[in-house]
């Protein structure tokens, strides 16, 4: 994985870490908050509720006594109850249920027969057994649904026996829940009757699918408000029973649900933005930092012995400038050291020279001073043995004379010159191979040094003699095996301008060992019988002294190549 991506992956976490742990405070604390609040209110509803439910019974019964004494001090309502006189007795029932407000007003006899019915006429003379059981919960409050003309309801009732005049007479009186105030207004609240210590609870009213237990899940708080009896036939109860339950307000609050999605909704937004925000940031980081260290790796891939005067780049981070400023301090060192190996290798070269040259002209010069002292003992004889000896050593003095002219010739060839004149790199390639091929050595040659001139910064002499050394150890390596020497010249352009002009000179001979081939520039190194292992030495020596560069390659029975490399000049004229 590459440093960019690294960085990038690196900002996206840690962009995300503080928005995370922040949005989960912030989500938590609102949450909590809100369930408090929630909560409070609530309980103060339930507060509210459970009045309304006690309010309520004492209405009730305070209207059920007002029953009783209307049939006990109502002589014609008396007389009708006595006798069975259901005209009066549901006159008398609806007036009095539309004097005292209530919804339910019923009148049966001992059996169940119901006498009177305020709220529906047609019940009269129906049977009501559960009205009577009613009467027989010693006057506990009793939900039940009851029929209306339009509708039906759900009516907290009351029931109670009275004596009138002899005869049992059995009142009963409800209002709806609703008109009551105890029912809870909002899709939040709801109203539960749980039976049986809460194992079963059915929805009075509220929001909800009905039972309490698929929806109890929802709820986020419960509390009872009071205890009532629960007709049977109602709710899902089996008909005919009633039974003891507890009423119930259980609560959820859509508010809170609705906020959690929301603080959901922009914690996720927020860690898209910040993931965005990271990957925009950590990319230009990431640019900001990879750049000045891949110039640095860029400049250092181009560094090596051949190429030292390059500089690390600035304009980084303060530690990459620090880290190019000291890269450059390794580079002047290094190229110190160079120049002082170089000088090393120059002294040590011409220390092996002077040895060379003082063991040559010794060579030389021990006969001629033999000769020398040979005549001077001669002379002392006389003339005629002056002229004996000197007849008699004279071809060995003059050896030594065409020993030392030759040798000094040879060393003529030594001295380099190092000018950077102007000089056409193609003429003379040109004028080398006319030279070797009127020497007739068998040698195919294939030139191919181009039209235009190739001007480099080499005076004509010292080029002349690169170009001979090199093809000339060419020729030798194919000489007898009618081989071929190719030479060819190209440009190196930049801006539409020659900046480098290369020579390439290439045999098909049976290359050079492996082992030898790191020593081909040293001075009087040789692999032929008869080398003077001065030729490749002189080449590569002039090449750098104008600042250029010449490099061997070779492989057994695959031939060599040598390439030189020197700086263009600019045309005659060109300012």
């Amino acid at each position: 994985m590459s440093f960019r991506r690294r960085l990038v992956i690196a900002g996206i976490v840690v962009a995300w870490i503080p928005v995370l742990c922040l949005g989960l405070v912030v989500r938590y604390a609102g949450v909590q908050r809100l369930t408090e609040a929630n909560g409070q209110r609530m309980r103060e509803r339930a507060d509210r509720l459970t009045a309304a439910w006690v309010s309520g019974a004492a209405f009730l019964d305070d209207r059920l006594n007002a029953l009783g004494r209307l049939l006990a001090d109502d002589n014609a309502v008396r007389i009708a109850a006595r006798t069975g006189s259901g005209p009066v007795l549901q006159e008398a029932a609806a007036r009095f249920a539309a004097a005292s407000g209530l919804d339910v007003a019923y009148l049966l006899d001992a059996g169940g027969t119901i006498l009177a019915a305020s709220h529906f006429p047609g019940d009269a003379g129906r049977h009501s057994p559960g009205l009577v059981e009613q009467a027989d919960r010693a006057g506990a409050p009793v939900v039940a649904r009851v029929a209306f003309p339009d509708s039906g309801g759900t009516v907290f009732t009351l029931a109670r026996r009275f004596d009138v005049g002899g005869v049992e007479v059995i009142g009963v009186v409800g209002e709806e829940l609703a008109a009551l105030g105890v029912l809870p207004a909002g899709r939040e609240v709801s109203l539960l009757a749980e039976a049986g210590g809460g194992a079963d609870a059915l929805l009075v009213a509220g929001p909800g699918r009905g039972a309490a237990d698929e929806a109890g899940a929802e709820f986020q708080g419960r509390r009872a408000i009071g205890r009532v009896l629960w007709k049977g036939g109602a709710y899902g109860l089996p008909g005919g029973e009633i039974v003891p339950v507890d009423l119930v307000i259980a609560w959820r609050d859509p508010l809170l649900a609705d906020m959690t999605r929301s603080f959901d909704r922009v914690l996720l937004f927020s860690l898209a933005g910040a993931a965005l925000v990271a990957i925009v940031l950590g990319g230009f980081m990431a640019r900001r930092f990879s750049d000045p260290v891949e110039r640095l790796a860029s400049t250092a891939r181009g560094v090596h012995l051949g190429r030292l005067d390059t500089a690390f780049p600035r304009g980084g981070a303060r530690e990459l400038d620090r880290l190019g400023f000291f890269l450059n301090g390794m580079l002047r060192r290094i190229r110190d050291g160079v120049a002082k190996v170089r000088d090393a290798e120059k002294r040590a070269t011409l220390g092996e020279f002077a040895r060379q040259v003082n063991h040559d002209v010794r060579n030389g010069l021990v006969p001629i001073r033999n000769v020398v002292s040979h005549l001077g003992e001669a002379r002392g004889d006389g003339p005629d043995e002056l002229v004996e000896a000197f007849d008699a050593r004279a071809p060995t003095l003059t050896a030594s004379l065409d020993y030392l002219g030759e040798l000094a010739e040879q060393y003529r060839a030594v001295a380099v010159h190092g000018a950077r004149d102007r000089s056409d790199l193609r003429a003379v390639v040109r004028a080398v191979v006319e030279a070797q091929r009127s020497l007739r050595t068998g040698v195919r040659f294939t030139a191919d040094p181009g039209g235009e001139p190739a001007l480099v910064e080499m005076d004509a002499l010292s080029l002349r003699r690169v170009v001979e050394n090199i093809v000339s150890n060419a020729v030798t390596a194919v000489a007898g095996e009618e081989g071929e020497v190719r030479l060819s010249v190209g440009s190196e352009r930049a801006g539409g301008q020659a900046i480098r002009h290369r020579l390439a000179v290439v045999d098909d001979g049976p290359g050079i060992p492996a082992e030898a081939q790191g020593r081909v520039f040293e001075p009087f190194f040789t692999t032929r019988t008869g080398g003077t292992g001065l030729g490749l030495a002189i080449a590569r020596r002039l090449v750098r002294d104008v600042g250029g560069e010449i490099a061997l390659e070779s492989a057994r029975g695959r031939g060599t190549r040598v390439v030189v490399t020197l700086k263009a000049a600019l045309a005659e004229g060109t300012p």
